[in-house]
């Protein structure tokens, strides 16, 4: 695997590590969840490593969707607890997490 894409890897896992270490409590679960989307994310950019720039928004997706049956809807709105925040865009560069309910762009990936 080329040096970028390790590098991109290990960004979104300090990205998204920072996310949960501010909004949840990281179990040994929770981090669990966030390594299984990193190597399933290694094995998806080794073969296109033009990929790299989406890691981010991908690895936060996947958490997101792996943690949701133990810990529920995650991250969660800073306005209204009750909204979860999206990642914006889907598949893309530079991703953000959204209330799409009341407040918009909340923050980048990595900086909740």
């Amino acid at each position: 695997m080329t040096t970028d894409a390790e590098a991109a890897l290990a960004d979104a896992r300090a990205r998204v590590l920072h996310d949960l270490s501010a909004t949840l409590p990281t179990t040994p679960a929770v981090i669990d969840a966030l390594d299984a989307a990193i190597s399933d994310r290694r094995e998806w950019v080794e073969p296109w490593p033009a990929g790299a720039s989406y890691l981010a928004c991908l690895v936060a997706q996947d958490v997101q969707e792996a943690i949701a049956p133990s810990v529920g809807r995650w991250p969660r709105c800073r306005i209204n607890g009750d909204h979860t925040l999206h990642i914006e865009p889907d598949l893309g560069e530079d991703p953000r997490w959204v209330c799409e309910d009341c407040s918009g762009v909340v923050a980048a990936v990595g900086e909740l």
